[in-house]
């Protein structure tokens, strides 16, 4: 019998969420599409709660995540800024270490489940 460990991680500051699967979602479909509007889209969430996590994630980092254009003459646009996608590329390795550590820790004790 084939046994695996599944979970969520998430990172908080001052106890508070700071980023999830969600941001993390909505930060690649911001790179994708361009657009807080088309992300929100692509993601399957309202525009409202695309700004509110983005904002959330600007006002708690150490720096911007996401620049936000309001739209106009030219239009606006969206954009990770490099501090976010160093977010995106830490967060992606914690999830992969924690998978793996977990997984190891199941396979450790695997007399349990066999």
């Amino acid at each position: 019998m084939e046994a695996k460990v599944k979970g969520r991680i998430w990172i908080e500051l001052e106890g508070e969420k700071y980023m999830g699967k969600g941001h993390l979602q909505l930060l690649y479909a911001i790179q994708e599409t361009g657009s807080l509007n088309g992300a929100a889209k692509k993601t399957g969430i309202s525009y409202r709660k695309a700004w509110r996590l983005i904002h959330q994630i600007n006002e708690k980092g150490r720096e911007e995540v996401v620049l936000l254009k309001k739209g106009g003459a030219k239009g606006g646009g969206t954009q990770v800024t490099p501090y976010g996608q160093q977010l995106l590329e830490f967060y992606a390795g914690l999830q992969k270490e924690f998978s793996n550590s977990m997984q190891d820790y199941l396979t450790k004790h695997a007399e349990l489940w066999t």
